[in-house]
Parts: structure tokens; sequence; C-alpha cells
């Protein structure tokens, strides 16, 4: 990677009230006309302005079928933005990062560390951080005024939590084709769930690391598109990885004897499911195959778990980690008992 010079400005902080998206998207205005702006611009898509009237009709109708428990927050900020993408750009799943999860080498808790490090344009400048309030304490959500997801998220005494797209999913084996297909499919599909309202009600609901990862792995909800959450709990022992798509999921865990850091980047950890790898990173040197670029993102995101000392990163495609099905409730409620209350915030 290439060193610069740049300076990074604090992110800012803001409370958010019940209807989080629209309150942080009233706070922040101007940020959010400019982050729609960029998002939607020529350097997007070429057609994409002239399009978005038609395809935000389409997202808002699709969250309208899912009936999603925050669409009326996605509504209060379509209509304080005044201008077509609100919907669409809360439908969108293009998050990519890399992340891994750890024992602290400075403590005796977990920590999880998250890169972005895909080209998206201007993105960076419209992160805050928003401070949610839930029953089980408060959290932070690393996001853009005006989304209702969360991507990555910070609960102190509970948990931190991120997603990563997952792996395309061929169909025919012509990635413009297999990319048409599968959003059709998606538009299609009914009483699905995307992957970042998924998670964002695991931070509202979840009072631990055991609940966490039993919401994220259940079965019972399907994900509208395939995903990787990563989540780190407060002991060190609490980390694992969740590989998503449709209503399978495959769990990665920490466990003696293997090696002590879970990492990924946009491909399966689990050997033999079907994906194609993502290949849309920066910073990982000359052109590369999709699977050569995730190996180095996953090994340099494990990398920096140490400190820069080197050590394998857990992964089944390599020899390492542990990989299962998704446990039935009486399994995750067993599982669960047996996992020591978090300290408080």
């Amino acid at each position: 990677m290439t060193a610069t010079s740049e300076t990074i400005a604090d992110t800012p902080v803001f409370d958010v009230d019940r209807m989080p998206s629209a309150d942080l998207c009233r706070q922040n205005l101007g940020r959010v006309r400019a982050l729609v702006d960029e998002a939607l611009s020529r350097r997007s898509h070429v057609l994409l302005p002239l399009a978005i009237g038609f395809v935000d009709r389409v997202s808002h109708f699709w969250l309208v079928r899912q009936a999603s428990p925050y669409l009326e927050e996605i509504r209060q900020v379509a209509r304080a933005v005044g201008r077509p993408g609100a919907y669409f750009l809360n439908t969108i799943y293009e998050w990519a990062c890399s992340t891994s999860a750890a024992p602290d080498l400075e403590g005796d808790g977990a920590r999880m560390i998250r890169v972005l490090d895909w080209r998206l344009s201007g993105i960076g400048s419209h992160v805050v951080i928003a401070r949610h309030e839930t029953p089980h304490g408060a959290f932070f959500n690393a996001t853009w005024p005006g989304y209702a997801g969360v991507v990555t998220g910070m609960a102190p005494g509970r948990f931190s939590a991120a997603i990563n797209q997952g792996p395309r999913m061929p169909v025919l084996g012509f990635q413009l084709l297999d990319d048409v297909l599968t959003h059709l499919r998606v538009l299609h599909s009914r009483g699905v769930v995307p992957a970042a309202h998924l998670l964002r009600r695991t931070f509202e609901e979840a009072a631990d690391f055991a609940t966490a990862v039993a919401m994220l792995a259940d079965e019972s909800i399907p994900v509208a598109m395939p995903a990787i959450f990563t989540i780190a709990g407060v002991a060190p022992e609490e980390c694992c990885i969740v590989e998503a798509w449709g209503s399978r999921r495959r769990i990665h865990r920490m466990e003696a004897g293997a090696p002590q850091v879970l990492g990924a980047a946009n491909q399966w950890l689990s050997p033999g499911l079907r994906g194609r790898a993502r290949n849309r990173a920066v910073g990982t040197g000359g052109r590369t195959t999709p699977e050569a670029n995730n190996a180095a993102r996953r090994a340099l995101i494990c990398r920096l778990q140490e400190g820069g000392r080197r050590r394998q990163c857990a992964a089944r495609r390599n020899g390492g980690g542990s990989a299962r099905p998704a446990q039935r409730p009486a399994d995750r409620a067993h599982h669960a008992a047996r996992r020591r209350a978090p300290p408080a915030a």
C-alpha cells in the first residue's frame, strides 16, 4: 500500500432518536444532499442520472413488498432530501471492505478491525458516527446520514460487528447477465431482509455476543443478497464469522489450536460453497485474479491485528479455522447460557 500525508478529519458523532436515519438526515441535510449528488452522478454510471427516478420507485416498491420495519424512516429521508435517490441508496448493496476479529493483544478482550478498501468515490468524506440508544445500552454506527441500515457498528460491553459483501452467485457464467438475473430475482423475492437491516436489528435487540451470533445465524431469516458478518465480543474467544446466503448459514468460530485471527474479504471461507470472489478492491498491488485479490486482502487485515507480525489468518480454504452449519434454536440457547455475561458499558 502507498502511504500518504493527507490529513484525516475527525468523524463527527451525533445522538439520534427513535427514527435514527431520518433524525441523522435532518441534522446533516447538506451532507446528505451532497452524498446523493455524488453517488448518483455520471461518475457512478453514465445512465444513472437519467434512470434514478425509475429505480428509486422500484426500490420503494421492493421495501414495501418486504414490509421493511425501517420504511417510514426512509420515507422521511426521501421527503427531507426532496429529490429521487433515498430509496435506491437504502437498497443498493455494494459494501465490501476487509474485516478481522481476534483476541486483543493489549488486553483481555476481543478486537475487530475494519478497512474500507473499495474505490467508492467521495463516500469517506460523508461518514458520520450515529449514537443509538437501546434497552441494552448505546451502540455506535459508522454510517452515512439518511442510511437506515448498519454496516459497521460497536456496542460497548456487548459486541462489534460488520458486513462484507458476499461473492457473486453465478447463474449463467457471464458476469453482466448474472448480475442482471441476480437483481431480478431479488426484485421478485418476498419476505427477505437486507443484510444491513438484519445487522441493525441485531444491535438493537441482542444483549450480548452469543445472542448476536444466534440472530445473524438464524436460518429462518432469509437475507436478500449473500453477506459475510464478522462479530467480536468482550472476551478473547468471542470472535466469529457468519456466512449467509438466502436461508443458509455457515459459522466460523475461534477454537483452541486453530489460528487466532478470523478474517474476511469478499469470498467465502467455507470450501465448496457456490460463488465467485469479488474483485473491486484497491491497495493490493497490480491486476490479479479475484481469488488472489481476496487472499491478499484477508492476509493484510489479519496482520493488522498483530502489529505487523505474521500469523496465518483462519480460513477453511487455506486449511485453518472451523466452519459449522447454523445451530438449532435449542443449541443456540444452550450455548448462550454457557456464555458469561459481558461487563457493563
